[in-house]
């Protein structure tokens, strides 16, 4: 017997009808999975909201009780000095109280003002200057970067 177009034809039909029906299955299997889930949480959802707990969470005892926890919101200000046209940098005063700004961090690492005084960190009781205190140097430009 050899091996021809007519056969081959048979074969492939045959090979085509079995990957139909086997799609065919594994669909009707995930729809059945869906559906058996959907009806378990519109089960739950059910005894949820007539306060009725379902069986299998009243076998095992425990319940889990959302509640709305605390919530903390840090503040961090950074006060940035800028230089235009080659001149000196001039301190920016503080619009906020000085409540406000003495009890927000710092994260430059620099010695800065704290409060609405505007000066630089030495100009405290101890300071041995006399006058305006002089504003500190503004630091150093970024290193470039190659991308952004």
């Amino acid at each position: 017997m050899t091996y021809d177009a007519r056969q081959r034809d048979r074969y492939r039909l045959a090979v085509t009808a079995v990957t139909g029906l086997a799609t065919c299955a594994v669909a009707a299997a995930t729809g059945a999975a869906t559906g058996m889930a959907e009806a378990k949480t519109a089960q739950e959802q059910a005894a949820q909201a007539t306060g009725h707990p379902p069986a299998q969470a009243a076998a095992r005892g425990k319940r889990v009780i959302m509640k709305e926890r605390p919530v903390r919101t840090k503040v961090v200000t950074r006060v940035v000095q800028v230089t235009v046209g080659g001149g000196e940098a001039t301190p920016v005063s503080s619009t906020g109280t000085s409540g406000s700004t003495s009890t927000s961090t710092s994260s430059s690492g620099g010695s800065g003002s704290s409060g609405s005084s505007g000066g630089s960190g030495n100009s405290g009781p101890g300071s041995s200057q006399s006058g305006p205190s002089q504003p500190p140097p503004p630091p150093p430009p970024p290193s470039q970067s190659s991308g952004s």
